[in-house]
């Protein structure tokens, strides 16, 4: 996993010029309520960012920690949260979601974008940890990348602002790899997601004290027109999200 820091410290100074809160991540704040479906009060939310969902959260009222690898990342998410009046309600912690100690326990657990770093075994620690950090009636909402989905993406290419992406297919370890450079693809950076379809999720869920009670298709591009639609089947969203609670 030696591409994740470089990888997410280069995307962040690119796209950190538009990471704003807006109408979109309150309007996720609320479909996740709908997905939970039971009052909550402690969110903890990993691989972060630069904030954006955690404030919001923390602006609806919820307690709300936020995990966040990158310090350069953490310090943008403690900035934007200090032009909002949170009274203490959100909690930034930089650090390995992996190793990090987190001595509370939580409602739900957030894991929205990035699930499938590392190997198997990495993700299957990971989904441990989650249960652990759950209290007995709490659930986690995860984004889990279909690889149907990036199978028919890999080759596309875009623009985005300055810098250049591609998609491509790991078919044999089935990940997505998805790079991206500015002056030149020699100097590219990249990351690489384990995708998992639906069985293989329930394979990987065993030993880990969580159990599959639902999930919710995404959106998808589509690549012929370029369109971006926000819900549809599963055999044609980017990634689907999963409902988890423990056994």
């Amino acid at each position: 996993m030696n591409w994740v820091n470089n990888f997410y410290e280069k995307q962040f100074s690119i796209l950190k010029d538009g990471s704003k809160i807006t109408a979109y991540h309150k309007n996720l704040v609320t479909e996740l309520e709908k997905q939970v479906n039971k009052p909550i009060q402690t969110i903890l939310e990993l691989g972060a960012g630069s904030g954006e969902l955690a404030i919001t959260a923390a602006q609806e009222g919820y307690h709300v920690t936020a995990i966040e690898l990158i310090p350069s990342i953490v310090k943008h998410m403690e900035e934007q949260a200090k032009q909002t009046n949170l009274n203490g309600s959100l909690t930034p912690i930089c650090g390995d979601f992996y190793t990090v100690d987190v001595p509370a326990s939580f409602d739900v657990v957030l894991y929205l974008d990035g699930f499938g770093v590392g190997s198997d075994q990495d993700q299957k620690r990971l989904l441990q940890r989650i249960a652990s950090w759950l209290k007995p009636d709490g659930c986690a909402l995860i984004d889990i990348y279909s690889p149907w989905y990036w199978i028919k993406a890999a080759g596309q290419q875009m623009k985005i602002g300055e810098a250049f992406r591609k998609y491509d297919y790991d078919s044999e370890e089935m990940r997505m790899i998805d790079t991206w450079w500015t002056d030149s693809e020699e100097e590219a950076f990249y990351q690489s997601l384990r995708c998992y379809g639906p069985a293989d999720l329930k394979l990987l869920l065993e030993n880990t004290g969580l159990e599959l009670v639902g999930f919710i298709p995404g959106g998808g591009l589509d690549y012929d027109t370029m369109e971006y639609h926000e819900k549809v089947p599963l055999n044609e969203a980017m990634s689907y999200r999963v409902k988890l609670m423990k056994r």
